[in-house]
Parts: C-alpha cells; sequence; structure tokens
C-alpha cells in the first residue's frame, strides 16, 4: 500500500503527467497501424498553388466568387459535403454569389472558431437557429465567444451551411491529442467541424448521454473524457487522407484542357479545403506536425471508423495496480523470501501490465494507465528491496551477536558470553552478599578422537557433551565452552559445588556411541568459589583451570577445589615455562653426560647425553623440573634440537682432542621428535654440520613411543640404520613390549631399564626378567646396556649373565664434558 499511495502521489506532478501522455504516445504509435481512408478528401491551399492561381485568381485572400465556383464545381463532381476550414467572418466581394452556392448545395459546412476573450465593444455572437439541442449535463468544452461565419451565409438556417467549430486546446506539453464533440458557448452548444460533416445533408441527429458515459449523435456513439473530447488515433503513416493540390482542382474547376479529374475521386466524399500555406497554424500531434485541414480530415475518418480511444477507465487502471501489487502481496505468503525473487516477480508483473495496456490499445482502443502501475511495481521493488536490506541487516546482526557471543558448535554461549555473564552474576552475588561456584570441565580424550577418527566424530562429541550438560544442570545455571574441550559452569549455589562436579563426571562418563563405535570419554573438574577464591571473572575461571589441572595430574573422572597451594604452583609452572622460552636463548642449558663401559674390560666406550638446566636463581636443575613443561610446550622440539647438535659437536670435539675410546654417543629422542616427518633429514644436517660420521651417534627412543605406531616406527629407524646411525630401545620392560615388534625393530642397542636392575639381587623374579632379557637381546645379536647399575652386586650379576655394557652411579654420575674427558673408571666396580 505504500508503493500505492507513493506513485499516486507522484502522479499529481506535473513532471508525471508530462511522462505519463509521452509515455502513451509512444504505445499509441507502437500499436496504430497504416489507414488509407476513402471517405474523405482534402482539397489544400498550398504555397505552391497560391503561386500557380495567382494570374487567374489573384493574391491571397480570394475573392469569395471562387469559393463559390469551388462549391458548385465539387457538387457536380458528386462531393457528398464540403467543409471550408476557412473563417468568412468579414464582408468581401462575392459574398452574394458564395452564399447562393451555398444554398444551390445544401451540404456545405463552414468552420467557426472559438476564443478566450471578448473584445471591447464586442457583442456576443447569436445562435438562434445555428445551435444545437443537447441534453442537460452534456460534456464539452467551455468558451466564452465564438467567431461565426457571416450571417447572410446561415440565415436562414434550413438553406445555409452547416456551422462547425474547428477550434482545440492541445494538452500541457502543446502536443494535440483531443478534439471536443462539442463546444459551448454562454449555454448554447455547437458541434466540432467533423462531427457536423456526417450531418450536413441531413436534419440535425439527435444528442444524447448513455448510461455509460459515451456519447451518441445519431447513430454514432463515441467515448469522451470529461471534458467531452474524444482522443483521436492517429494512423502511422501520414498520407491516411488522400490530398491534392488547390491549383489541379482549380484548374479542372476552370475547364483547363487536359486538367479534367475524375468525377469518382470526389464521389460520395466530405471534401476538407483548407489553407496549408506559410501563413497557417502547424499543429503538433503524436506523429509529427500536421496543418488543421489534415487533422480535420482524419478526425472525421476516425469518427465514422470508431477509431478513437476510450478515456481511461478505473476498472482497466484498477486491474493493471492489483498486478503490479501482486508481487508486494506474495510477501505475506513468502516473508523470507530472497530480493532476487521478489524482483522477479516484478519483472513478471511489469511485463504482464505492458503487454495488457498494449492488449488494450490495440484490441479495444481503450486508454490505459501504464506509467502508474509500473511506477508502483518500480517503488515496490525499491521498498522490498530496502526492507530485503534491513532483514540482511538485522540477520547480520543476529548472525554477529551469535558469533560474538555463542560457540557455533555447541550452541552455548562462548567464552565473550560467559565473562559478561558471569560478571553479572558476581555482581548479583556482591549485592546480596552471596556466593557462587565456577566449574571448570576438562575433557581428556578429545584430541586422541580427533586424531583417530576425525574432526567431525570429535565435533559430534562435543555437541552431545554439551546436551548432556544442559540436561544434567538446571537452567538456571550459567553454562558456556570455553573452547577446544572445556566447558565452564556456573552456579549461585556454591554449597552444591561438588554435587554439581560428580553429576557432571556421571553424565559425561556414559557410552557415546559415534562412528559406529562406542566410545568412552572421561573429564576433570576443578571448582573456585566467590568471594573465596576471587572476585572477578578473570581470576575465578583461571583459578578453576587451576584446579582442573590438578585433578586431571590425580588421574580421571576425579575433580578438585581450588587452594592456594594450586594456584601458587601453577604461577611457578608458568613462570618456569617462561624462564625456560629465556634459557634456550639465554645460553642457561648445558649437557652432562654419563659414562657407558665394557664390563669385561671396565674401559668406557660410550656416553649418554643428559640435559640439565643452569637456572639463574634455583641453580642447576635435572632434566625432572622442565622437560615435561618443554613436552607440553613447543619448547622441546628446540630443545631437542640444541641437545642432538650439542652432543655431536662435543663428541666430534672429543675425537679431534684424541679421545677416541669413546666410541659414541647417546641422545635420547622425546615422542614428538620422533613424530617429525623430516627427522632422518633432520639428523643428516646435523652429522653434516658438526662433521661427525654417523656411527658415533646413538638415538634413543623409549618402548612406549616405539610402540604406539610399531609400523612407522619400523620405517623411521630403517630410514636412521641405513644412514649407519646406531639405535638404541630404551627403558626396555616397561611399556607394553611385544616380542614380535621387537624382532623387527631395526635397533642395534636394548637398555634395560633401572627398575629391573635395582632389585636383582634380592629379587629373583627380577634376576629372571633381566637374564631372559639379556640371553633374548644376545640371540637377536642386539648390544646390551643395563641402565641404574648403583652397586658392585649388581654389577657382578649383570657381567655374570654376560651383559654387555653398564650405565649408572656405581661407575660415575653425569659429568660436565670438560670432566668427563679426564674420567677413569674406577678400577674394581664390583
Amino acid at each position: 500500500m505504500s508503493a500505492l499511495a507513493l506513485a499516486w502521489a507522484l502522479s499529481l506532478t506535473p513532471l508525471y503527467q508530462r511522462l505519463d501522455l509521452l509515455t502513451l504516445d509512444a504505445q499509441t504509435r507502437l500499436v496504430a497501424q497504416n489507414h488509407y481512408f476513402k471517405d474523405a478528401l482534402v482539397i489544400d491551399i498550398d504555397d505552391h498553388s497560391l503561386q500557380e492561381m495567382q494570374a487567374y485568381f489573384g493574391g491571397w485572400p480570394y475573392k469569395r466568387d471562387i469559393y463559390a465556383m469551388l462549391i458548385d464545381y465539387l457538387n457536380e463532381m458528386g462531393a457528398r459535403t464540403v467543409a471550408l476550414d476557412i473563417v468568412f467572418a468579414d464582408p468581401r466581394e462575392g459574398d452574394k454569389r458564395l452564399s447562393n452556392a451555398i444554398s444551390r448545395a445544401g451540404n456545405v459546412v463552414l468552420s467557426a472558431t472559438a476564443r478566450s476573450a471578448v473584445e471591447e465593444g464586442e457583442r456576443p455572437a447569436v445562435l438562434d437557429g445555428l445551435a444545437w439541442k443537447v441534453p442537460e449535463g452534456l460534456r464539452a468544452q467551455v468558451w466564452p465567444v465564438v467567431q461565426l461565419p457571416l450571417q447572410e451565409f446561415t440565415r436562414p438556417a434550413k438553406e445555409s451551411a452547416h456551422i462547425g467549430v474547428v477550434s482545440a486546446i492541445a494538452d500541457s506539453d502543446g502536443i494535440l491529442r483531443r478534439l471536443p464533440l462539442f463546444y459551448r458557448f454562454n449555454g448554447q452548444y455547437l458541434p466540432s467541424l467533423p462531427v457536423v460533416a456526417y450531418f450536413s445533408a441531413d436534419p440535425r441527429p439527435r444528442v444524447q448521454i448513455n448510461p455509460d458515459g459515451t456519447t451518441q449523435v445519431g447513430t454514432f456513439i463515441w467515448p469522451t473524457d470529461g471534458e467531452g473530447a474524444v482522443r483521436l488515433y492517429y494512423p502511422r503513416n501520414k498520407n491516411s487522407v488522400l490530398t491534392i493540390p488547390f491549383a489541379r482542382a482549380a484548374k479542372a474547376m476552370l475547364g483547363m484542357q487536359g486538367q479534367a479529374l475524375d468525377p469518382n475521386l470526389f464521389h460520395g466524399k466530405t471534401v476538407f479545403v483548407g489553407s496549408t500555406a506559410f501563413y497557417s497554424d502547424s499543429v503538433h500531434t503524436p506523429v509529427g506536425n500536421m496543418s488543421g485541414v489534415e487533422i480535420l480530415a482524419i478526425a472525421y475518418e476516425s469518427l465514422g471508423q470508431h477509431l478513437i480511444l476510450a478515456p481511461s477507465d478505473w476498472r482497466w487502471t484498477g486491474i493493471l495496480l492489483l498486478i503490479a501489487l501482486l508481487p508486494s502481496l506474495l510477501l505475506f505468503w513468502q516473508p523470507r523470501r530472497r530480493f532476487r525473487a521478489g524482483t522477479k516477480y516484478s519483472l513478471a508483473a511489469a511485463g504482464i501490465i505492458y503487454c495488457g495496456h498494449l492488449v488494450l490499445l490495440y484490441w479495444f482502443k481503450q486508454e490505459s494507465a501504464l506509467l502508474l502501475p509500473l511506477l508502483v511495481v518500480l517503488i515496490a521493488n525499491l521498498l522490498e528491496l530496502m526492507r530485503a536490506v534491513h532483514i540482511r541487516n538485522e540477520e547480520q546482526k543476529a548472525e554477529i551477536h551469535v558469533l560474538a557471543n555463542d560457540d557455533p558448535l555447541t550452541r552455548l554461549p562462548n567464552r565473550f558470553s560467559m565473562q559478561m555473564q558471569l560478571a553479572h552474576a558476581i555482581e548479583h552475588a556482591r549485592i546480596r552478599h552471596g556466593s557462587l561456584a565456577v566449574l571448570l570441565i576438562g575433557l581428556n580424550e578429545l584430541n586422541a578422537i580427533n586424531t583417530a577418527l576425525g574432526h567431525e566424530t570429535g565435533d559430534q562429541l562435543l555437541i552431545e557433551v554439551a546436551d548432556r550438560l544442559r540436561a544434567s544442570m538446571p537452567s538456571t545455571h550459567i553454562l558456556a565452552r570455553l573452547g577446544g574441550g572445556e566447558f565452564v559452569l556456573c552456579s549461585a549455589d556454591a554449597s552444591s559445588a561438588l554435587q554439581d562436579a560428580d553429576t557432571i563426571l556421571a553424565a559425561i562418563a556414559k557410552p557415546y556411541h559415534l562412528a559406529r563405535q562406542e566410545l568412552h570419554v572421561s573429564a576433570n573438574v576443578g571448582i573456585s568459589l566467590y568471594p573465596d577464591d576471587g572476585n572477578d571473572a578473570a581470576t575465578l575461571v583461571r583459578q578453576a583451570d587451576s584446579a582442573m589441572r590438578n585433578a586431571r595430574a590425580q588421574g580421571r573422572n576425579t575433580r578438585n577445589s581450588f587452594t592456594p597451594d594450586i594456584g601458587r604452583a601453577a604461577v611457578d609452572r608458568l613462570l618456569l615455562e617462561n624462564q625456560l622460552h629465556q634459557a634456550l636463548d639465554g645460553n642457561e642449558l648445558v649437557l652432562f653426560y654419563q659414562p657407558q663401559i665394557d664390563m669385561l674390560s671396565g674401559r668406557m666406550i660410550a656416553v649418554e647425553a643428559l640435559v640439565r638446566w643452569n637456572h639463574p636463581v634455583h641453580g642447576l636443575l635435572g632434566p625432572d623440573h622442565f622437560i615435561p613443561l618443554a613436552e607440553k610446550s613447543e619448547l622441546v622440539l628446540p630443545l631437542g634440537e640444541w641437545v642432538v647438535r650439542t652432543a655431536c659437536q662435543q663428541m666430534q670435539a672429543w675425537h679431534l682432542a684424541g679421545l677416541t675410546h669413546i666410541k659414541r654417543v647417546a641422545v635420547n629422542l622425546s615422542a614428538r621428535q620422533f613424530e617429525q616427518a623430516d627427522l632422518p633429514a633432520f639428523v643428516a644436517s646435523i652429522l653434516k654440520e658438526t662433521q661427525l660420521e654417523a656411527g658415533h651417534l646413538e638415538l634413543e627412543i623409549t618402548e612406549s613411543v616405539a610402540m604406539e605406531k610399531p609400523e612407522r616406527t619400523i620405517k623411521i629407524l630403517n630410514t636412521l640404520l641405513d644412514m649407519g646411525i646406531r639405535l638404541a630401545l630404551d627403558d626396555f620392560g616397561t611399556g607394553y613390549s611385544s616380542m614380535t615388534y621387537l624382532k623387527q625393530l631395526p635397533i642395534t642397542t636394548l637398555k634395560i631399564d633401572a627398575s629391573f636392575v635395582r632389585n636383582i639381587e634380592t629379587d629373583r623374579y627380577d634376576a629372571e626378567i633381566c637374564t631372559a632379557t639379556i640371553s633374548l637381546a644376545r640371540k637377536l645379536g642386539l648390544n646390551v646396556v643395563a641402565e641404574g647399575v648403583e652397586t658392585p652386586g649388581q654389577f657382578r650379576f649383570l657381567r655374570n649373565i654376560e651383559c654387555h655394557e653398564a650405565q649408572g652411579f656405581l661407575i660415575s654420575h653425569p659429568l660436565p664434558a670438560a670432566e668427563l674427558a679426564q674420567f677413569q673408571p674406577p678400577p674394581n666396580p664390583d
């Protein structure tokens, strides 16, 4: 409706009205046809005729007897009506002869003109006997004054000429589109000249107004507008009415030799005589400029053949406007449709309106509004565009709100939203002097599931966990996802925190049926309380996170409440991790080397590189203090690279110094290092950089790392072995050893873990395990190194069961590189 109101308001502007007329003209020309009228003939008094006939008739204006001769000639030739588009308003020579010719013919129509102002002293024209009798309320064009021919041409009425008005008012743009049927002068009516021409030889017809608003004159029925005018339907071709020059007719009229005209040219036709000379008016029409006499002839033929346009009808306009509004009305059934769909509907509606408009013009000669319904379509489409933009903006705002406040996977509040809600809950608890609990839930197996089954399965797990948390906790609790496998729960009832944690752990521990498998997931919960553990959201979440990580260290499916000791430990770990970054850059890391001796000869033949941290505050720290931190961060990779490079550099330095009895240096590889695809290439680059022969480097991997992915382990170890590097399986017996894989692993050394060596003197089972392991290794051709040898008894036992090498505090503690160069093995370790 807004589009209709706006279009209607615009339709009242002058610009719209001008465009509407031009649009109608264009469409009328488009559907107009060629017509060759046969009932009218124009005798054109043009410039050429005036010059050619000047020797016979003199100059313009002609004497009245010339028109008398022309009337007599045309009647002799059988003309039905002679219509003179010339106003004989002033007395001239030959008026009597012209009057007689008019009386003799009885079918002459003379022109009258309407004037818009009365001249001073002018008396109103007397229309007695000339005015037509019309019904009351007949629509007509009103003029104050009419200029009539001389009375001797029009009195008495029955024997004189008929009168027809030839004046017409163009539209506001100067184009003549309409011709009034009747003119009103001081309450009396005169018809237009084309109307009179149809009844020049007959009694005046009856004029009536039909119920449908049309005007009926005799048997003719014409649709008229509010001023009683008809809309002319101009033919496409300009030669629609036969026109002959006045000179040609005059020569025939004078009987000049060889100038006779065929009587059939005039017989039964209405002949319009008028001037198109330079002094005559040129009228603008929708199809170009025309003379007044041409327009009168075309109007005469159009009235007779009903080639006129019916004025705009509100019913047709309403139908077209309804079609224009259909795309907008469809919005009630398609409120969320895309703008493109609306544009398609609008284009379809515009096409239907345009085609309907052309059909009405062509088939029904019905004028209809085109610009108004098209404007409604355009405005409606623009309004829909604005609506679509508004809806899209609202949707984007909603999307932005969701992205900013909700986790897209679980549809739980995200970290940002949780912090705001938690801050609000804290403020509420502060006002009511209450407390609240913050529970941080961390899943343990998410990374393993992502790796093994894909992130899609991991996402499904998170969704199901979120659903279980929603179902198990009251809706009054704040539940959010921090990220990864971590969730936060805030409860206004701090006393139920432990019970809530147990409920959560029980809900999460139930089996999950994902990826066609039954999965079991564990979690840990950390709890912090307001105001005991913090007064703001960030602090409470941080304390709950510390408590959760402390619970994780105690085992799976455990909960823990925050304590100051946990907080201090977390701060210490963070500080130590940051300092470890600085240690790598500040040369605070050093390598110590623990000797390995041959058990038969007692000579040192190898060393194991062990990293130490020379902490500026805490002094020398062993690997237990910082290696776990490094493994949890990305520091383990640069740390491992530094250890391998430094050990190779030192080994090469010893050999250059003559310590060639040290055959190899053993370096431990972390699980993260072993997972690197470019491990062989990295080791090769270190050997090339330090110029150390590959046989002097021994890489150790633990049994658990080797068994993680046995096929991949075998492939990498074969690559390293082909390079000449020695390979050792460390901590053998502590993991899930597989004798099948032990046979397949391309290792050169087997290291017996210190946990078996420690009790071989007192525990016969450990002694048997060591004996069997060494026997198996020797049969497989492997070198055996016993770790953790601390007593002479252990040393003797291992030597007796033919262990190849020993390493432990009995022989030496780990030593700096400088001291190792001076190291001498104990003479009698047993």
